[in-house]
């Protein structure tokens, strides 16, 4: 008899721990528990330190930390860090600053097939003003923050087929919507895929990083999946100080380049 399947969630961190922490308590909530969750964090500060302390205390899953020297944007590395130190099956990747509804992990392992990655696509913004209110604790227990209705009273115009809660529903307009990227704010693939493919290209800054190694595992014959209406999260929207203009162009030319080509490994990896 096979074992169950395990899965560990994976979330990068960097100077946010308000985000964090709504992060975690989305997690904490969720209606299928994940084998652990490891906060891969490209700094060393006491206030993300903290913030993982308070959640160990009470969390209903292992809580790992990593943590790295602020060397600038090396998250490629630490996430890298953290496929070497899980032993589940399946790794899902996702942002601090990505809440996710109660069913996301329950909504991975119905979607999971062997040889496909699976990804949430785009997300629904918050703004500052919003999730910075003292009520968004109270208001992702009660999971408000995930109705279309409740957001629109708020002034945050969302799409209410963004925020299906019917499976059937999402999964057949998910078919209307193809489409294979690898994006970080929520996507999972199998450990096995993430080590023959060598794991993330640490020589890539902001953006297109995830999008790369979305690129590498199709090259390798992994399948994309996109959830897009299946899987929800919240984006705790911020500004991107650590975005490089030029960086980011290179990026995705040299994702150009690779896409559709024999290119699986990248060109610097611990996992190589």
């Amino acid at each position: 008899m096979s074992h169950p399947l395990s899965l560990s969630v994976v979330i990068s961190a960097y100077a946010n721990a308000p985000a964090l922490d709504l992060t975690l308590q989305g997690y904490a909530l969720q209606r299928v528990r994940p084998s652990e969750v490891l906060v891969a964090e490209d700094s060393e500060t006491p206030e993300i330190a903290a913030v993982v302390a308070r959640h160990r205390a009470t969390a209903p899953w292992p809580l790992i930390h990593l943590t790295q020297a602020d060397q600038g944007f090396r998250k490629c590395t630490i996430l890298n860090a953290a496929i070497a130190r899980t032993k589940a099956d399946f790794v899902v990747f996702t942002d601090a600053d990505c809440v996710p509804r109660a069913d996301v992990v329950a909504t991975f392992m119905r979607l999971v097939r062997p040889g496909r990655f699976v990804s949430a696509g785009s997300h629904v913004n918050l703004p500052p003003d919003l999730h910075q209110r003292a009520d968004m604790p109270a208001r992702i227990a009660d999971q408000q923050v995930f109705s279309a209705d409740w957001l629109r009273s708020q002034g945050v115009d969302t799409p209410a087929l963004r925020l299906l809660t019917s499976p059937r529903w999402a999964d057949w307009l998910d078919r209307l919507s193809p489409r294979q990227a690898f994006v970080g704010n929520l996507s999972g693939a199998w450990r096995t895929d993430l080590l023959r493919v060598g794991g993330f290209d640490e020589t890539m800054g902001y953006g297109g990083e995830d999008t790369n190694l979305g690129v590498r595992l199709m090259n390798a014959g992994v399948r994309g999946h996109r959830a897009r209406h299946a899987l929800v999260c919240l984006h705790l929207d911020h500004a991107r100080p650590w975005r490089v203009h030029e960086e980011a162009l290179r990026n995705k030319a040299w994702n150009r380049s690779i896409a559709g080509t024999h290119e699986v490994l990248p060109r610097q990896s611990s996992l190589r």
